[in-house]
């Protein structure tokens, strides 16, 4: 009885393994899984025949034969070579790379937004809000990414984050600019637009210039709605078109305006 029990298991798991191997090789050879046809969505920094040609998906392959053997790859039908791939343009934050049965393959990706710049010796580094650089020019970005100052960092690389020492820095740079937008978006009075710089001096301490003119110091940390409110204010109606000076805020007591 014992014996019939083991032939009999043997058998199934016979039967189990050549109809496992049947399957694989008909996903590995049927012609209807041949890829015809690459889909792309979300690149706007990127023409899709560049994410396309960056997967390494070739037409007409097979796309079974592209998946690894992992876990996500198997049950999500992910071609994690191509993620990798793709993933080295500065710009995709994330991506991934789907097989779509039976002839499709859909690529989605998320891209970093350019924040601000830094420079670095003669060249012009964009960032976006978590230090990836994203590109590297020679001459000042035109637009309206204004520069962050204040962050040390060791090195870098197109697509990578920058070893810097805090890179929060450069995360409460880019809080302070956006403030600054926010407190323009219903005022005909725009801050931005005389905005030259942000100093991170530390993360208690930042400072920015206005129109060449006038520096501003405050506590990022604190208030920063109100501060941004605060300087507008103060520098369109309260300081005169050709006063320079400093701006100083300094706990809870009143902010001061020190001419030069």
């Amino acid at each position: 009885m014992k014996k019939r029990r083991r032939v009999k298991r043997r058998l199934i798991v016979f039967l189990f393994m050549v109809g496992s191997t049947v399957i694989l090789l008909f996903l590995l050879f049927a012609p209807i899984f041949d890829i015809k046809e690459i889909e792309v969505y979300g690149s706007s920094k990127y023409t899709d025949e560049a994410i396309k040609e960056t997967s390494g998906i070739i037409i007409g392959e097979n796309g079974f034969r592209q998946l690894r053997l992992k876990p996500e790859a198997i049950l999500e039908l992910r071609l994690l070579d191509s993620e990798e791939r793709i993933k080295e343009l500065s710009y995709v934050k994330t991506c991934t790379v789907r097989l779509q049965l039976p002839d499709r393959v859909s690529i989605a990706i998320t891209e970093r937004e350019p924040a601000a710049y830094l420079v670095y010796f003669d060249n012009y580094l964009i960032v976006d809000e978590q230090g990836f650089v994203l590109e590297v020019k020679n001459e000042k970005p035109e637009g309206s990414l204004k520069e962050i100052r204040g962050i040390d960092f060791a090195k870098y690389s197109i697509g990578g984050q920058l070893e810097a020492s805090d890179i929060s820095l450069i995360r409460t740079g880019v809080a302070i600019l956006n403030t600054v937008k926010t407190s323009d978006e219903h005022t005909s009075i725009k801050l931005f637009d005389v905005l030259d710089w942000v100093d991170m001096v530390d993360r208690n301490t930042a400072m920015m210039s206005l129109d060449k003119r006038v520096i501003v110091r405050f506590d990022p940390q604190e208030k920063l709605q109100y501060t941004i409110d605060f300087t507008k204010e103060i520098f369109f109606k309260k300081i005169s078109s050709k006063e320079t000076g400093r701006l100083e805020f300094s706990g809870d007591q009143n902010p001061s305006f020190i001419p030069d």
